[in-house]
């Protein structure tokens, strides 16, 4: 892309600002990037093994083959030898994330990563503190990569010492977060005291994400004083050694839950985040509310760390962060490319002879040494950027919100309001209880039917941060007339490109199209009722962020959707 605009800002230390992120200038600076799963820290349904879920009822649960990176390691052993096992790991992390992936990471427009690290990575599980050098070489040779290809780098701590999640992704020993024992949790933050002491003059680390999802099953609740008097702890002793970097902290039960931020939790330095994981909450800033009101109670912005979903659920959620100063990772950036992956970034192909290894770990019969280490060499070979392909070549676009992408017209600007972004001026609500305190005109296409409300029983059944009404959300228009409007932002746009618009008309509708730096200019929508008739606009000027208007002057019209250069 010609103009790389989220990445001309990375420059010089990120810090908290009040609600925003800025760089060492002072320049506001968004995070949009992307988060760097199964480099650090391999977890089974994303490298080709088993996925390592378990009911959040259970309280006690061994790790599978091949579930989470130490059972991934010691099937290794099984199957290659320890030898191979003890060289497997240096060369999987240089081959998982080199030069080529930073590289492309800034390519797609993007201005940052998320580095998930493994404790054991980096500080052996023996007696005493004896650092892996060698992962360190490897840590500080990425960022070598970051600083050049103008990429903040975010630290992960995605498994700490004895596992902090109580989930296989905390790569602990038996699902329970283990981590909140003494000796862990001493070394927990020995670790963090090892990370500030190496990298506090490193600018291009974004920031230090202190543990990913803690405590995320409910049966862990009782254990929420014991995260906030590490935080507590670790923060201070942090602090002692680094007052630059920006913190980034994680609330329980996935990163979703708020209870932990009662109070500033970087009381010298101020200089911290809240830091939120959600999948497929429904589109509308509603779903926002609980972290936008924290923040602006405790003064500091929000991170959307880790996130995921369909195209036009990305194009429109994402825009709705970033117009709320709150920066997105997507999760994550590669993956093993089998059926059912979907919204990540690029797919590696699994060996030729990846069955042999699966029937294994689901009990068959055991490979040769020889073969399991061939197909093991393939794997690493795999994993390089070159043999990988990418899962979906329009969803950056969609992430980003850049040109080439159709939006729903129901999907307008939040921002700045009522009366300014949108008008707001019907009373009615809608059957789909879809952005109500909008007060706008929403609708279902003709033909169909809303779908009956669940009660209350149901949403029971539903997992925490799925959305029950994504299935019908694209089948929504947006009414106007008489003076409604609704604003809708394109970004990154590097060149001139074609405004659009799907719609329905009732009746022959005047539309007025205002786009920054051209006239004011009337078009007339003719009549169409039973299918959607696109109609041109006019064209989006190079920009950052461009801002169109559309109001329907006189008569009806129902807009389906936006199209900015497609």
């Amino acid at each position: 892309m010609a103009n790389c605009f989220s990445r001309q800002r990375v420059e010089g230390f990120l810090h908290t600002q009040g609600r925003i992120m800025v760089n060492g200038k002072g320049e506001e600076v968004i995070l949009r990037g992307w988060g760097m799963g199964n480099w650090n820290n391999p977890e089974g349904f994303m490298v080709g093994g088993t996925n390592g879920l378990q009911d959040w009822g259970e309280d006690f649960r061994l790790p599978g083959r091949m579930d989470r990176a130490r059972s991934m390691s010691a099937t290794i052993a099984e199957l290659c030898g320890s030898a191979y096992r003890d060289g497997f790991w240096p060369r999987w992390y240089r081959n998982y994330l080199g030069e080529k992936d930073i590289a492309q990471v800034a390519e797609d427009g993007y201005n940052s990563i998320r580095l998930p690290l493994c404790a054991w990575a980096f500080l052996p599980e023996e007696p005493g503190y004896n650092w892996n050098e060698d992962s360190f070489a490897m840590l500080d040779q990425i960022l070598d990569w970051c600083e050049q290809y103008r990429i903040y780098a975010i630290l992960d701590l995605h498994a700490a010492p004895g596992g902090q999640s109580g989930i296989a992704c905390d790569d602990g020993l038996d699902n329970v977060p283990h981590m909140f024992e003494a000796e862990n949790y001493e070394r927990t933050i020995r670790l963090w005291e090892e990370l500030a002491s190496r990298y506090k003059d490193r600018w291009i680390v974004g920031g230090y994400d202190l543990l990913n999802e803690p405590l995320s099953p409910p049966q862990w609740d009782y254990l929420l004083p014991q995260l906030s008097r590490f935080y507590d702890e670790l923060i201070a002793r942090i602090r002692k050694i680094d007052r630059r970097h920006m913190l980034s902290i994680e609330g329980h039960r996935f990163s979703s839950r708020l209870e932990i931020f009662d109070q500033d939790m970087d009381p010298e330095c101020h200089n911290w985040c809240i830091h939120v994981h959600c999948y497929g909450a429904s589109p509308e800033p509603g779903s926002m509310m609980g972290y936008l009101a924290k923040s602006a109670e405790l003064n500091v912005p929000v991170w959307l760390g880790e996130t995921n979903g369909s195209n036009d659920w990305m194009a429109t959620f994402f825009e709705m962060h970033v117009q709320y100063h709150i920066g997105f990772n997507m999760w994550c950036f590669k993956v093993a490319d089998q059926p059912g992956i979907s919204h990540h970034g690029y797919g590696f192909p699994l060996p030729e002879d990846w069955a042999l290894v699966r029937d294994y770990c689901e009990g068959g019969t055991k490979p040769s040494f020889e073969k399991s280490q061939a197909i093991f060499d393939q794997l690493l070979e795999n994993v390089k950027l070159e043999n990988c392909r990418r899962i979906d070549l329009e969803s950056d676009k969609h992430i980003l919100r850049r040109p080439g992408i159709a939006i729903p017209a129901v999907s307008y600007d939040p921002v700045p309001g009522r009366g300014l972004s949108f008008d707001g001026g019907y009373a009615y609500g809608n059957l789909f209880d879809f952005r109500l305190a909008d007060g706008m005109h929403i609708m279902p296409e003709p033909g169909y039917v809303a779908p009956d409300k669940p009660h209350w029983t149901q949403f029971m059944k539903k997992k925490p941060g799925r959305d029950h009404r994504a299935p019908w959300r694209s089948r929504l228009l947006l009414g106007l007339r008489d003076g409604s409007f609704a604003c809708y932002t394109i970004r990154d746009v590097a060149q001139p490109c074609p405004l659009a618009l799907d719609y329905y008309a009732d009746e022959e509708a005047e539309l007025l199209v205002e786009i920054p730096g051209c006239p004011e200019r009337a078009v007339l929508l003719a009549p169409s009722t039973d299918k959607p008739q696109r109609i041109e606009l006019g064209t989006i000027p190079e920009g950052e962020a461009v801002q169109v208007k559309l109001t329907v002057a006189s008569g009806r019209a129902r807009l389906q959707n936006i199209r900015f250069g497609c």
